[in-house]
């Protein structure tokens, strides 16, 4: 009786979500016999492939990126494209098992682990594998710590075990279509019953899935026959059902998320969910058709039919996005232009060929090198705004939610500044502003970008848009003020050692770091009020001495204490752009030093590694500043 139970259970279930219909029969030769196949040498037809993502819908190209970053902390395998790497890990998994992908920055673990480290610090799953099961220990280990208590090792740990579980995940997402053990079949009355070929004895769980009705009727004597009366076929005919409600249950809602279900287009699902869902409506056994087919394309080296299919599924969940929420395929197609024109990248390289020339010019004081100077830098910043323009059309708000969006903001309003300094002045102190802190912020930027996604959704503590284009705004601008000062500031301190004579040239500087440190001063000031009033709103308390907060306070004080020491002729104006240039101490610890100390309200701009490079950044600009306010005020009196 349990065994006739058992039996009317496991069928129900696998005829309830597996679909037989949408299973296209296909003549197609699907050879997975061999270890490196012949594949298909352009997968760019994957690309635009929209696919749901931690919250966000997202083209295939972004989600491959993002993902290769996540595990090796690059975004190019073998110089070839993210895509392509992808493309053999959920296509051709074993082949995919040798690449060195997860990177391991902390040799210790990987001896604890008992693997040789390797020079790059990246390794193979083929190497993890075997070694999983430690993995899990130390990472379970690990989590149990309190996430402010734990070392930069713990936390190493903790990102290899879950890319190893990602990874495992990406690998089976299309298993289905790969003969498997567990769907042995060796007698050859089942395999007649069937309809398989008699010299195969292995098939996948797509193929036995198509035999559902089939193996209802083969399993009805098993309802009532003792298991110890069982034929071989009727053994071979349990096992092979009872595979198909494992397989059922244990490969459900996979991560990888790239159909979107007919009931709720809210909610999407991957190819395995995909087998049941889709028999529901014609364009979702299109769909899984056109799904199941690139996997034989691609086997195959059927480039042709590869992107063909490829356009099919595309083009058919395009046209359901299109129906329900049209914003969204515009989107997906707007990402994809953002990530071929590098923006940011490429404004980084113009601001640094600027700051190159800038010195040239001032040997030479050419026009023609002027004119050059000023087309290069407008060239980057209008690179540079159109990035950040096209990211708040993809993310809807504005383009501040973590450090990364404030690195490329904050250099964008240097850049800004710096552009309208040179229009006001044109004599090149516009062109060192924009290029320096251009360069330096987006080059910063970009080492947070390795962290993964950098178009994220808001988490719940910035999920206001007025509030970030009022508070945050304000105080990155106001950010962005002080550091054009620093800059102001060291290039004032060498003007007095190198033209202390040219009072012309000193007085426009110094007025400039007047104008600076006013306009930091301000809009700080701004945005720390308007962020009292957010958190009044969101916490109920407007001052919590949060460390933000006493950040953004710090630097409203040090600016003011330099106006008062100036005012009362405490100090001169040597004094004035010392301390503007230490002010860039000031700004770095409001912006993201605070960060190290892992506490406070403001946990979206929790980060680490920092602590070793922003103090040797300290260290290099106490320095400079000891070395060059004596010798300028040395070479003043002199002059004077």
């Amino acid at each position: 009786m349990m065994m006739k139970k058992l039996i009317t259970t496991i069928l129900v279930f696998i005829l309830l979500n597996i679909s037989t219909y949408c299973l296209a029969q296909t003549d197609a030769f699907f050879n997975f016999s061999q270890i490196k196949p012949k594949t298909v040498a352009n997968v760019d037809e994957l690309k635009a492939i929209p696919i749901l993502d931690n919250g966000r819908i997202k083209p295939l190209e972004t989600y491959a990126k993002n993902t290769l970053i996540q595990f090796s902390g690059r975004s190019r395998f073998e110089k070839k494209e993210a895509i392509n790497w992808l493309s053999k890990l959920i296509f051709a998994p074993e082949s995919a098992r040798y690449d060195k992908v997860f990177l391991i920055n902390h040799p210790g673990i990987a001896t604890s682990l008992g693997i040789l480290p390797e020079k790059k610090r990246r390794y193979s799953f083929s190497q993890l594998q075997p070694k999983f099961e430690k993995l899990r220990e130390l990472s379970n280990a690990a989590l149990n710590i309190d996430p402010k208590e734990r070392d930069i090792v713990e936390n190493e740990i903790i990102r290899l075990y879950q890319n190893m579980e990602s990874y495992a995940h990406l690998s089976i997402c299309f298993s289905f279509a790969f003969p498997h053990p567990d769907f042995a079949i060796t007698d050859p009355h089942l395999k007649e019953a069937l309809g398989f070929k008699e010299k195969v004895h292995q098939f996948s769980f797509l193929e036995v899935a198509q035999k559902a009705d089939e193996l209802q009727v083969l399993s009805k004597p098993l309802e009532t026959l003792p298991e110890d009366q069982w034929s071989e076929t009727e053994r071979q005919t349990f096992r092979v059902i009872s595979s198909l409600f494992d397989w059922s249950l244990l490969y459900r809602d996979l991560s990888f998320t790239i159909i979107p279900t007919y009931q709720n287009d809210e909610k999407w699902i991957s190819p395995w969910d995909a087998i049941g869902a889709a028999v529901t409506r014609e364009e979702g056994r299109q769909e899984y058709k056109a799904l199941r087919e690139l996997l034989i394309n691609y086997w195959n080296d059927q480039q042709l039919e590869f992107d063909l299919n490829a356009r099919l599924f595309k083009q058919s969940i395009y046209e359901r996005l299109t129906l329900n929420h049209p914003r969204l395929a515009n989107l997906v197609e707007l990402e994809l232009i953002y990530n071929r024109i590098k923006g940011f990248f490429y404004a980084q390289i113009l601001y640094f060929v600027v700051f190159l020339l800038f010195f040239i010019f001032l040997i030479f004081s050419k026009n023609w090198l002027y004119k050059i100077l000023y087309t290069l830098l407008i060239s980057g910043f209008v690179l540079h705004a159109v990035s950040i323009v096209m990211r708040i059309i993809i993310l809807q708000r504005p383009p501040v939610s973590n450090l990364y969006e404030t690195f490329i903001f904050v250099s964008f309003i240097c850049v800004l500044t710096g552009l309208i300094i040179e229009r006001i002045q044109k004599n090149g102190l516009g062109f060192i502003i924009a290029a320096v802190c251009g360069y330096v912020f987006l080059a910063i930027g970009g080492k947070f970008s390795a962290e993964g996604d950098t178009l994220q959704m808001l988490v719940a503590v910035l999920n206001s848009n007025f509030w970030l284009g009022t508070h945050v705004l304000s105080i990155t601008t106001g950010y962005s003020g002080v550091c054009v000062a620093g800059i102001v500031g060291h290039v004032y301190l060498i003007q007095c050692i190198v033209k202390p004579q040219d009072k012309t040239l000193l007085n426009s500087t110094y007025k400039v770091l007047i104008g600076s440190l006013g306009f930091g001063l301000t809009m700080t000031f701004l945005g720390t009020n308007l962020g009292g009033i957010w958190a009044d709103q969101s916490w109920g308390r407007f001052w919590g001495w949060d460390p933000k907060e006493n950040g953004a306070l710090l630097i409203i004080l040090w600016i003011a204490i330099l106006f008062h020491a100036k005012i009362g002729k405490i100090i001169s104006q040597v004094g004035l752009a010392a301390g503007s240039a230490l002010g860039l101490l000031v700004v770095m610890w409001a912006w993201f030093g605070v960060n190290l100390l892992s506490v406070g309200l403001h946990s979206y701009g929790f980060t680490s590694g920092l602590a070793t490079n922003l103090s040797i950044y300290a260290v290099c600009q106490i320095l400079i500043v000891i070395i060059l306010t004596p010798l300028a005020n040395k070479r003043l009196k002199v002059k004077g």
